[in-house]
């Protein structure tokens, strides 16, 4: 299966082609009824090939979504939520998990307020490992999250551990994890009450008295912490090995070694290498209004949203999270559009989502309204 991204001047579209193993009940059940958690899609034939294409104008992937949001247990808890009620109908409609696609580019996101939705894309593609596309997912949470938060860490690696049983169910992960709950706040207001206790001053009804060792009331204290200690170790066993397996600590670098004749006898280099000069920054033409965007990290972000993105543009027509300039393995700025609402162009050209373009001096970009030109 290969997955590609078209767009035209209205609509975005992601197209997934290769050979199908459609069930025809399923194909007549999604034919007359409209399901909500399903993106709308139309097929067409090419090469011998099945394309299924997919309507994402105005959505964000999963991928996208967790990067340029801050992870939050509200976040993830909303993600995993809406994931499980879409499970749900699944059965309810009869529909194989085998012919969804599950993978952090192929799900998409829509969170507006405290609301979130997801969209899945049914694609009865052959030679497709569902749980292998899940456990993508599970990698990629454990990588964005915040390790510091250790709810949110056990959330992540109990997702990764329930993708690696062969018995996999995408329904079964979803609802084990949509009913993980933060701590009662019962046991909060009793240490809370504890602690007021043991921060209480000792009344001197007479000079020389001591208090005495301890009251009744801090043991239970005392317990607490005992039993909260007992259930950190059970619940937390095995995940900083699990971490220090799936993202190992780059080893030592070796030690730099002087070398007086490689610096006073440099190697000849083509004329044409030093001539070539790489594209620094992007500066705003037309109305000016837009700030100067200078190429100087690995990854920067254009959108409206202020806080959010490196560099913050003030017109309507820009998107919240409109495009992203990321640095490629060979050091040169790349170009490539966020599925904006009114796109972005280069030299005239509209770009598709996950398009990739490398900037060149005097490419002139369109972001919405907003001209830029790379210099």
């Amino acid at each position: 299966m290969n997955i590609t991204y078209k767009r035209d001047l209205s609509h975005s579209y992601m197209v997934a082609s290769g050979r199908v193993q459609a069930e025809a009940y399923e194909e007549r059940m999604l034919e007359n009824n409209e399901i909500s958690m399903f993106l709308p899609y139309h097929t067409t034939e090419m090469d011998g090939q099945v394309q299924y294409w997919y309507d994402i104008t105005g959505k964000r992937s999963l991928r996208d979504y967790l990067t340029q949001e801050k992870v939050t247990k509200e976040h993830l808890r909303g993600v995993l939520e809406a994931l499980g009620n879409a499970c749900r109908q699944l059965e309810e409609y009869l529909i194989a998990q085998e012919r969804v696609l599950f993978s952090a580019d192929a799900i998409f996101v829509e969170h507006s307020g405290e609301n979130c939705e997801v969209f899945l894309c049914y694609c009865p593609m052959k030679e497709r490992d569902v749980r292998k596309e899940f456990q993508s997912i599970t990698e990629h949470l454990i990588a964005e999250v915040d390790h510091a938060d250790e709810d949110l860490r056990k959330i992540c690696y109990d997702l990764y551990e329930e993708s690696l049983r062969e018995e996999f169910s995408i329904t079964v992960a979803a609802e084990r994890l949509r009913q993980v709950q933060p701590q009662p706040a019962v046991l909060e207001e009793i240490e809370d009450r504890c602690i007021q206790i043991r921060q209480q001053p000792y009344e001197e009804e007479e000079e020389g008295w001591e208090p005495e060792e301890e009251e009744a009331e801090l043991s239970l204290l005392e317990r607490l912490q005992e039993y909260f200690e007992e259930w950190k170790a059970r619940i937390f066993h095995g995940v900083v090995s699990k971490r220090k397996e799936l993202f190992p600590l780059p080893k030592e670098e070796e030690d730099f070694v002087f070398d007086a004749q490689t610096l006073c006898e440099p190697k000849t280099q083509m004329l044409s290498e030093v001539v070539v000069q790489k594209v620094t920054k992007l500066v705003c033409e037309g109305n000016g209004n837009g700030p100067e965007i200078v190429l100087d990290g690995d990854t920067i972000t254009v959108g409206s949203k202020v806080g959010d993105n490196t560099v913050t543009l003030p017109s309507p027509a820009v998107s919240r999270y409109h495009a992203r300039i990321r640095k490629n393995p060979e050091g040169k700025y790349q170009l490539e559009d966020l599925n904006s609402i009114n796109g972005t162009y280069c030299n005239g050209q509209l770009l598709s989502y996950h398009e990739p373009h490398v900037l060149q001096r005097m490419d002139q970009i369109l972001f919405a309204d907003v001209a830029y030109r790379a210099v």
